[in-house]
């Protein structure tokens, strides 16, 4: 059986949150759930896992869990992070350019370089363009669009000048500027996106209910646990909401605006 957690995996906190799984699986064991690795387990590929019939517990992005996991998975609920942008479960992208490079209005990336991390990205994509569409932005805005596989390397590209502008999801914002400053220095950021719930943790879809209480509980246990203090804080984690499957749906809805609003694409 396999635990993931993946999605905010930077080399400089892998410590912090191999230790944070093991607070997790502490709890979930003392509320007598059974088959919980002692370990997680490390993908090369953070979607790998949430198809994967030995999964029992991940974190996975709101849009690819609407999008294409959601006969797969279920939500348990979304942690909170101290992170400017955050407000409880909720989250949303900073929109950030090369600082001095005279860009000071959302118009005036007409016909920029856009670095996205994923075409199935809440924060790199779905935001950005909710954000874009409530400016009256329009198809083809872009003068062309980079994937570059991830919101750090979407950071390094705009560094560079490979990329003129990405959005970059806020806490991976915050985990930067606390354990990679020197990558954030030559960016500044131009905009925020609206927001959205964040990161959820999830189960496989046939969970039932009492199963996914007792995952609840469990991260509420965890988040008790002194011996996780550290681990939390380099994770800057310092929450939990019981969110549920259809509270996602809110995603669903921002993606429809955006494109009642004339903009289907980002790119």
């Amino acid at each position: 059986m396999i635990a993931t957690l993946d999605m905010y995996d930077f080399p400089e906190i892998r410590e912090a949150t191999d230790a944070w799984w093991e607070a997790l699986a502490r709890g979930f064991s003392a509320e007598g759930l059974s088959g919980i690795p002692p370990h997680r387990t490390r993908s090369p590929e953070e979607s790998a896992a949430w198809s994967n019939p030995d999964l029992v517990f991940t974190q996975i992005c709101g849009y690819p869990l609407r999008k294409r996991y959601r006969d797969a998975l279920r939500v348990v609920g979304t942690p909170h992070y101290q992170a400017e942008g955050c407000d409880g479960p909720r989250y949303r992208s900073v929109v950030i350019v090369q600082r001095g490079a005279g860009i000071t209005s959302i118009e005036a990336l007409e016909g920029a370089r856009l670095a996205y991390n994923g075409a199935l990205s809440q924060s790199g994509m779905s935001a950005f363009r909710a954000l874009l569409a409530a400016h009256g932005i329009k198809p083809d805005f872009f003068g062309d669009a980079v994937w570059s596989h991830g919101h750090r390397a979407s950071v390094s590209m705009v560094t560079s000048g490979e990329a003129d502008t990405a959005a970059i999801d806020c806490v991976t914002w915050a985990l930067l500027q606390k354990h990679a400053p020197k990558e954030c220095n030559a960016v500044e950021v131009l905009a925020r996106t609206p927001d959205a719930p964040g990161l959820p943790y999830a189960v496989p879809i046939n969970v039932n209910d009492q199963t996914v209480a007792a995952y609840q509980r469990g991260v509420k246990r965890a988040l008790a646990d002194p011996t996780a203090q550290s681990a939390r804080d380099a994770l800057l984690i310092d929450g939990f909401s019981s969110l549920t499957d259809a509270d996602y749906g809110e995603i669903d809805a921002m993606e429809t605006r955006a494109r009642e609003r004339g903009l289907p694409s980002l790119f």
